[in-house]
């Protein structure tokens, strides 16, 4: 008798769960099933930008089997799209942590989950969460020195410390960067990561690479960039709604 296989922890169950093209009579559509540990493997991924090891890690399975389910899903994903395929999301040997529920707004620790947009409309305004209309949250602002009055740090991945601003209590306090700042790869999507973590919804800086855009952006934070301002003098212009938006990337990785 085989060894029954370890479940699969998953962060959040996917509202839509089936997909086809458009214009085929649904009967004449051939269906592909992908599994619920297998989209897991692709959020963790493709979706946030985690470290193969990392997304092994949070998912609880080891790096070769990882490895199938990412390859696996993109094999599926390729079919559907390829040979017009229906696809639907089933099955899967998983365990969804308790606390995490909606795809929303991801963050790395398992006790931190989101909700769906329904929850998040008639919930109580929680701390750090951001809202229309003035609404309190967190602001990340990179900082060359830790200090409102020190200037706005242009490198997203490599800055020396991040303040954490509460919009609610005008209070902050500073997270120490310099591990990322001196590392040889990977700065931007670790910094990112921090500070998904701390509940931020919105980054400023000066620039973002690739690879820190999509981890911030794949969970819900927004980014605006600044050059020679303050710290102060940079959330006062984002409260007046004057800093630009960043849609993308703009600078090249490694910057």
């Amino acid at each position: 008798m085989p060894r029954p296989t370890c479940k699969k922890r998953i962060g959040f169950q996917p509202k839509a769960v089936f997909f086809k093209p458009a214009g085929i009579p649904l009967g004449l559509v051939q269906e592909i099933v992908i599994g619920h540990d297998e989209v897991e493997a692709m959020r963790l991924k493709n979706l946030l930008g985690y470290p193969q090891e990392e997304a092994a890690s949070q998912m609880g399975v080891s790096q070769p089997t990882f490895h199938r389910l990412i390859n696996a899903a993109h094999q599926k994903i390729t079919d559907a799209i390829i040979n017009g395929k229906a696809l639907r999301i089933d099955g899967g040997n998983v365990t969804v942590h308790e606390g995490m529920v909606g795809p929303c707004r991801w963050t790395k620790r398992w006790n931190q989950g989101c909700a769906s947009a329904e929850a998040i409309a008639s919930s109580p305004i929680e701390e750090g969460k951001q809202t229309q209309g003035g609404t309190p949250m967190k602001i990340a602002i990179t900082s060359a020195d830790g200090t409102l009055d020190g200037m706005v740090d242009e490198r997203f991945g490599r800055t020396k410390k991040i303040i954490i601003f509460d919009t609610e209590t005008n209070t902050h306090e500073t997270i120490d960067n310099t591990t990322n700042m001196n590392a040889a790869q990977g700065a931007g999507i670790q910094t990112a990561q921090n500070v998904v973590q701390t509940g931020a919804r919105t980054v400023i800086s000066g620039h973002l690479g690739p690879n820190a855009f999509r981890v911030v952006s794949g969970a819900g934070v927004e980014v605006f960039t600044v050059s020679g301002m303050t710290v102060r003098q940079a959330l006062e212009a984002h409260k007046n709604g004057k800093l630009n938006k960043l849609a993308g990337a703009d600078v090249e990785g490694h910057w």
